[in-house]
């Protein structure tokens, strides 16, 4: 009761703040790689006097449904989200995706694949681990994780229990990440493959923190032509690991190829330090030039 109070006060102080609050489009939940749940996630958006988010855990539309059915109880906007995992010339590409048509069987059904594909991987990963007296059983994350989509993060809050390594740091440098010991590549789709998969869908795709692709920006520049080419709707521009000056020279980027802006803080809570929702996105009046 005394929670629900909080809430509802809280809820009544966002309605009076004005049309310029922050909308998040880049947030992670337990569904994925996140520390909160997406009732969770919802909360913390009102209390952050958030006006609209998104939900983009990766590869999974798991946990949209709950956050939609939560954000719808106070009010806030919510805007049903995906992140895609991609690779491109040995390259990790992400593509967000924002207003996904859940009754499209065949998008699902794409989903379910990616589901398939990331579980396969966890038990590579969790046998090449056990070649350095690493032991891992995936029925007992399962059980230890309910609910959520395992995944590296999961295997390595085990490692770090078992006392195999201090951080998520360690964990990931020394096995997980490309060009650790345990490292498996994902197998998936393309960045291509992603925005004809959105584009048919009807939704609307961004390319994520473009920064983090390539260190050749001329490579990145072809992506997005090749990109933009296909139906490509946004660069996202304003990101919380972003500095202002590359938030302006993305801005450009968009602008080049008249693409529009999205942005968000990628919260991932605990799992990821410094960074909170809200700590970067759009204004209102941003987001209602492709709002649906």
């Amino acid at each position: 009761m005394l929670q629900s109070s909080f809430f509802l006060l809280i809820h009544l102080l966002r309605k009076e703040d004005g049309v310029d609050m922050k909308v998040d489009l880049h947030l992670h939940s337990t569904a994925s790689d996140g520390s909160f749940s997406p009732k969770q996630i919802v909360q913390l958006a009102i209390m952050k006097k958030m006006r609209a988010i998104a939900l983009t855990d990766h590869d999974t539309i798991d946990g949209l449904l709950e956050a939609k059915c939560e954000a719808e109880k106070w009010g806030l906007e919510f805007v049903m989200g995906i992140e895609f995992s991609t690779y491109w010339k040995n390259h990790e590409v992400h593509i967000l995706g924002y207003f996904l048509n859940l009754e499209d069987t065949r998008f699902v059904q794409a989903i379910e694949n990616l589901k398939f594909l990331r579980e396969e991987r966890n038990k590579k990963i969790i046998q090449l681990l056990q070649n350095y007296d690493i032991i891992l059983n995936m029925t007992s994350l399962q059980e230890k994780y309910p609910n959520q989509s395992i995944g590296r993060v999961h295997i390595a809050k085990e490692m770090i229990e078992q006392g195999r390594v201090k951080d998520m740091k360690e964990a990931f440098s020394k096995y997980l990440a490309q060009g650790g010991l345990a490292y498996v590549e994902k197998e998936g789709l393309t960045p291509h493959m992603a925005v004809q998969l959105l584009k048919e869908n009807s939704a609307f795709s961004s390319l994520a923190h473009p920064k983090f692709i390539s260190k050749d920006e001329n490579e990145i520049l072809q992506l997005i032509q090749e990109l933009k080419n296909i139906g490509l709707n946004a660069i996202e521009a304003n990101y919380a690991g972003f500095k202002s000056y590359e938030i302006r020279k993305y801005r450009s980027w968009a602008k080049t190829f008249d693409l529009l802006v999205t942005g968000g803080s990628d919260f991932h809570g605990s799992n990821r330090k410094n960074i909170e929702i809200g700590m970067q996105g759009l204004d209102y009046s941003q987001f209602n030039k492709f709002r649906r």
